[in-house]
């Protein structure tokens, strides 16, 4: 589990045309999670100025799995529009699946998240429907959420962009060296 966690201080804070600044990251979360390790970063491309927020978490399967984005950010007041869907990214010659789904605070004017989340071993990811069952033969599981905060429901959405740079330099990451 350590060293599983150890791995997410080689997840990069720049890479291509991303910039990245750590954030504090809320204690409660952790524990409720009962993350050993995580990364929780804002990129912004130094090309187009666009942002995102990365949670990244690992920890034991179980708590790592339970928890998804409406129980999160349900509790800071967001509501899911919809149902979350699954969305193919591509990446290098591959691609996986997130689930996406949109986030709105009832008081606001369309202010809202475009948020993605997967799950995953060895920087691998799946948008699995049952993570707590799927991953339970495995020790450590990592969750990643990639946020996008938008002005509408329509506007541009560059998560998908981001993640075909930053899938690659995070498997890198969080793959297990050999020896």
């Amino acid at each position: 589990m350590r060293a599983a966690a150890a791995r997410l201080d080689a997840v990069p804070r720049d890479f291509g045309d991303w910039v990245g600044t750590d954030s504090p990251m809320d204690r409660k979360v952790l524990e409720v999670a009962e993350a050993v390790g995580s990364v929780y970063r804002t990129y912004t491309s130094r090309k187009t100025g666009d942002t995102l927020s990365v949670l990244l978490l690992c920890g034991p399967s179980g708590p790592i799995g339970a928890h998804t984005p409406d129980v999160c950010y349900g509790g800071m007041g967001y509501k899911c529009v919809g149902k979350p869907r699954p969305t193919r990214v591509k990446f290098a010659n591959e691609s996986t699946e997130f689930w996406t789904a949109r986030f709105e605070k009832e008081t606001s004017d369309g202010e809202g998240l475009r948020v993605y989340w997967a799950w995953g071993t060895g920087g691998n990811w799946e948008a699995s429907s049952d993570p707590r069952t799927e991953f339970a033969l495995h020790n450590v599981l990592y969750k990643l959420y990639v946020v996008h905060t938008s002005p509408r429901s329509d506007s541009r959405d560059p998560t998908a962009e981001f993640l075909a740079e930053f899938l690659p330099v995070v498997r890198t990451a969080l793959t297990p060296k050999a020896g």
